[in-house]
């Protein structure tokens, strides 16, 4: 009697399935670790978090301002061409806070109607680095919007993709850069009965 036989779709599923399944258990060891070493860094640069803030030691603070740059000297030090630049990059805060705002709208009207938990916006948007006194006030300007901008696409892909897992969780025919770490989990594309049958387990999950 012969037994059956998987067919190279059904290697390749398998073996999608190991290495995805070995890649989640390394990020939680990377997330061990980090966390780890943030730990150890904030007792070698003296600072720690009280009610959801940094706030550094005395003798740190001391150390920081003595090698501050002041605005004069930064300014000068500066390419002109990126202070020609700058009304145009610092442009970008306008469709940048238009856009948390209306994402902040969709998830407040649209989640609880499909039943999706809402992502937590302060995980992903930190406003902390303004808090280093070696840092000027351009450069804590600087260093606030970078991680402002940043910080909202991380926060958006994450709403962007509860919605795709709510709405079309199947996996593109081509392999594409990028994706987010839902789209592991996606059905694979054509397997329409898998579709039919997982449709609802992919929608019950967001509400974890």
């Amino acid at each position: 009697m012969t037994g059956f036989v998987p067919s190279r779709g059904d290697y390749m599923s398998t073996a999608i399935s190991e290495i995805a399944a070995r890649i989640a258990e390394l990020e939680h060891q990377l997330e061990r670790a980090m966390a780890e070493e943030v730990e150890a860094k904030r007792r070698e640069f003296l600072y720690v978090i009280e009610k959801g803030k940094v706030a550094f030691k005395l003798e740190a603070r001391a150390a920081h301002r003595a090698i501050r740059q002041s605005v004069a000297a930064f300014l000068r030090e500066a390419p002109l061409k990126s202070l020609l630049v700058a009304p145009v990059t610092y442009s970008l805060i306008l469709p940048l806070v238009m856009l948390d705002a209306w994402i902040w709208l969709y998830q407040a009207v649209c989640f609880p109607v499909y039943g999706i938990t809402k992502v937590d916006r302060s995980r992903y948007i930190l406003l902390d680095r303004h808090r280093l006194q070696y840092l000027n006030v351009i450069e804590r300007l600087n260093c606030d919007y970078c991680g402002y901008a940043n910080g909202l696409i991380a926060y958006v892909r994450e709403v962007a993709a509860r919605t795709e897992q709510y709405f079309c969780p199947i996996k593109h025919a081509r392999r594409c850069s990028g994706v987010h770490r839902r789209y592991r989990e996606f059905l694979d594309f054509g397997d329409a009965r898998a579709y039919r049958k997982e449709l609802a387990t992919l929608r019950a999950a967001l509400k974890s």
